[in-house]
């Protein structure tokens, strides 16, 4: 009897000791959560959504502008002529809202009309 009395506590540390070694060695999760915002997206895709923003504006929309897209680093190249330094700020406003988080490497000249 004198052992189960010692028995039961032992087995109960034992019980705490290995949960809390377990719990202590797991690692959190490396691999990426699938998100909408981070769903993959190729450069043509990423190029078609720019110039449909681009497209929404009409001095833009006359403009000739060039987009070239990285979607793998969620970048996006305009280059091209505006006749106004608020037209190329559009641009990069209306590029950014293409897609969430995207960086924009503004290149447009400002000619103006003369």
């Amino acid at each position: 009897m004198k052992i189960f009395i010692w028995l039961i506590p032992v087995l109960f540390g034992l019980n705490v000791v290995f949960a809390g070694c377990d719990e202590r060695d797991r690692q959190p999760s490396t691999r990426p959560s699938p998100s909408p915002s981070a769903s993959k997206i190729n450069d043509d895709d990423l190029e078609k959504a720019v110039r449909a923003k681009l497209g929404e504006d009409n001095q833009l929309k006359e403009a000739d502008l060039s987009v070239n897209a990285i979607a793998e680093r969620n970048e996006i190249t305009l280059s091209g002529t505006v006749r106004s330094h608020a037209a190329r700020e559009r641009a990069t406003e209306l590029a950014k809202s293409a897609k969430p988080g995207i960086l924009v490497n503004n290149k447009i000249d400002v000619k103006p009309a003369g």
